[in-house]
């Protein structure tokens, strides 16, 4: 791998769902899509509703399989699952356990990605300063206002210093 692998690349990606209600009926959410992000860039899917943009994050990350075509990270088949270990994700509605406190819950994330001890806690502090949430380090997450929630769900996304970081509406919930 080298400076000149691209952390995103997908290659004529179409996704095709089957309907649930009606058989035999199909609805195409990404047809033939290629695209390449090189590492460093910002690059944003805009789109309406319905166009595909989480339906194409859901494939880079191996959360869908594509009906036909490719993606990669870092050069990687992003159906692998060492393909995103340097990844951070935040999903446009994120999950969150409502009675650990800010702070468990990036502990419980960082865990997670292999973080421990003196680094993990600095991580946390880091963190937590980063978003703006120190004052609500040790209040839990059923406190939390929805825009702290998307500002805790930014700071699991950023705690094990991942080289890609995809967000799913990251402002979706701060209307």
């Amino acid at each position: 791998m080298t400076d000149a692998t691209p952390a995103i690349s997908i290659k004529n990606l179409t996704k095709v769902f089957r309907t649930p209600t009606v058989r035999k009926h199909f609805v195409t959410a990404v047809t033939n899509l290629s695209l390449e992000v090189a590492s460093g860039q910002i690059y944003g899917l805009i789109g309406p509703n319905g166009s595909g943009k989480s339906t194409t994050m859901k494939v880079l990350l191996g959360l869908l399989k594509p009906t036909s075509g490719s993606a990669a990270i870092f050069g990687r088949d992003s159906s692998r699952v060492d393909s995103r270990n340097d990844v951070g994700f935040l999903p446009e509605n994120p999950y969150f356990y409502k009675h650990l406190t800010g702070a468990e819950t990036l502990a419980f994330y960082g865990k997670l990605c292999g973080l421990q001890g003196a680094v993990l806690r600095e991580r946390i502090a880091e963190m937590l300063a980063l978003v703006d949430l120190e004052h609500a380090r040790d209040r839990r997450l059923g406190g939390y206002s929805k825009g702290m929630l998307q500002r805790i769900g930014l700071a699991q996304a950023l705690i094990h210093h991942p080289r890609l970081v995809v967000l799913d509406e990251p402002t979706g919930r701060l209307r």
